[in-house]
């Protein structure tokens, strides 16, 4: 309930002997560290499909719909998130776009033109400043009746980060979090021998998983109530934020302390309770564009260009260079997301509280995350002392006594109920192999298939030649080379 603001959404093949399509639901907790809110078995990727889905995952979740989803830009996952998540931002994967833009375009265009349209891409900080330097360089690359890149202009609210910064993201811009390459260890658990798995074996590994993913995530507050960074300066606002942040979101906001003094201040424009800011670094250039900080009186509230507040949640270096010169010694609470911060947990909603009614997998569920919550706690403050550790460890002894007794004693009516909810369960068995779009070999582009195709000579070793072995230019000429030294010798 506390991170399930930012969902990525994505299917993946081969997880199991079905071809069933593995569609896991994922985001970032505070430290940044991937989690699960669920998963689901298709077998189809029909807007129905998805539908039923993304209703069911609405149902499980404690605070509903999230405020952003970012998946991939199949036509049947946007059609179901329209319809579902109505009021939720969708964000089509970053990656995913810009991949395919080696397959989309010319070898030449490619390797002339790309490094501009990508720099066009992640440094416009507006849309009209996007709009007019896209068209500028598409002019030049002599691509305006490329099909494909209008499609993607047209699109440019879902993808293009200057339509998107100033929604809260949790600094996620692609679907690739659930890749592999993010999760290494995730993937160990779920995808050894994937295409013998039986959905058991799934189970058992994606429970063991999420075993491991909240061990990760045990181990990480451990680290941050007993371990403390080092602060590199006296200002106070890092003293304060050092007691606040996870050690992760603390290392990134103390780079950006950091990186803040290599700024300067230059007041620009004043209007009708609004103040507007150069913020100028020392090093830049007479012809570099410098980053423009908003004041707003009436809110006592900043904003800066750069969008990395509004997209990430952590202030950046201009806004901590506005503060330092206006000697703000304490970072504001407005400008203090929780979801970063040690206490991000604590007053969250627990799983069940709401919505449970007499559904009894429901509140087991909801008893086991409150109770779990508060034995990590307690553990980790009483292994802090030999003398606490002995405490809780008689206490421990004598509580599960206690509740051997009470479970004992109740034996008998759990007993009748585990009878009662046996009858009319229906028998669960193997559904039917299936072909997916995404089963079998890795899909390969038209230039790996041309270049796959293309001859080889045996001669020089290269490949999409006009020549063989026995004409090689190469050869020919070390031969002639040969005979030439021959005769003078």
């Amino acid at each position: 309930s506390v991170f399930g603001d930012v969902v990525v959404f994505d299917t993946t093949y081969n997880t199991n002997k079905y071809g069933m399509i593995f569609a896991p639901f994922v985001g970032v907790n505070h430290h940044h560290q991937t989690i699960v809110f669920g998963c689901g078995f298709l077998s189809d990727e029909k807007t129905e499909s998805f539908v039923w889905l993304f209703n069911n995952f609405i149902e499980s979740m404690p605070n509903g719909a999230p405020n952003v989803i970012i998946t991939d830009q199949d036509p049947a996952i946007t059609k179901a998130i329209a319809y579902v998540f109505p009021r939720t931002v969708h964000r089509f994967c970053l990656w995913h776009i810009l991949s395919k833009f080696l397959d989309k375009l010319a070898p030449i265009t490619f390797r002339v033109h790309y490094p501009s349209i990508k720099k066009v891409i992640e440094n416009s900080t507006s849309p009209d400043e996007f709009e007019q330097s896209w068209k500028e360089v598409i002019k030049c690359a002599n691509l305006e009746n490329n099909d494909w890149l209008s499609l993607m202009y047209y699109m440019r609210q879902k993808w293009v980060p200057a339509y998107l910064n100033h929604v809260l993201c949790a600094g996620m811009s692609s679907s690739q979090r659930v890749d592999v390459r993010v999760d290494v260890q995730l993937a160990n658990f779920l995808f050894m021998n994937s295409k013998k798995n039986t959905l058991m074996d799934f189970v058992i590994r994606f429970n063991r998983a999420l075993r491991h993913q909240r061990h990760n995530e045990l181990v990480a507050d451990h680290v941050d109530i007993n371990e403390h960074p080092k602060i590199k300066s006296n200002w106070p606002m890092e003293r304060q934020m050092v007691k606040v942040y996870t050690r992760k979101k603390w290392l990134e906001f103390q780079r950006q302390m950091y990186e803040s003094h290599g700024y300067y201040v230059q007041q620009k424009v004043v209007g009708d309770g609004c103040m507007v800011y150069d913020i100028i670094s020392f090093q830049s250039s007479s012809i570099s564009k410098p980053r423009v900080l908003s004041h707003n009186q009436h809110m006592d509230y900043i904003s800066c260009s750069c969008m990395k507040f509004e997209f990430e949640g952590i202030p950046c270096r201009h806004m901590l260079a506005f503060f330092r010169i206006n000697q703000v010694f304490k970072l504001p609470e407005k400008y203090i997301l929780k979801r970063w911060t040690r206490d991000a947990k604590v007053g969250g909603h627990l799983l069940g509280q709401k919505n449970v009614g007499d559904n009894p997998e429901k509140c087991l569920m909801s008893r086991h995350s409150k109770l779990s919550y508060k034995a990590a706690m307690v553990i980790d403050n009483a292994s802090l002392t030999d003398e606490g550790t002995d405490f809780l460890d008689k206490q421990l002894d004598y509580v599960l006594l206690k509740i051997k007794e009470i479970n004992v004693s109740r034996s008998i009516d759990i007993g009748c109920q585990k009878n009662k909810s046996m009858e009319g369960v229906p028998t669960i068995i193997d559904p039917s192999e299936i072909r997916t779009k995404g089963c079998g070999k890795r899909l390969t582009s038209s230039k790996e298939k041309q270049v796959s195709k293309s001859r080889q000579c045996r001669g020089c070793g290269l490949r999409g030649v006009s020549h063989n072995k026995r004409n090689c230019p190469m050869l020919h000429d070390g031969y002639l080379s040969m005979v030439y030294m021959l005769v003078c010798f």
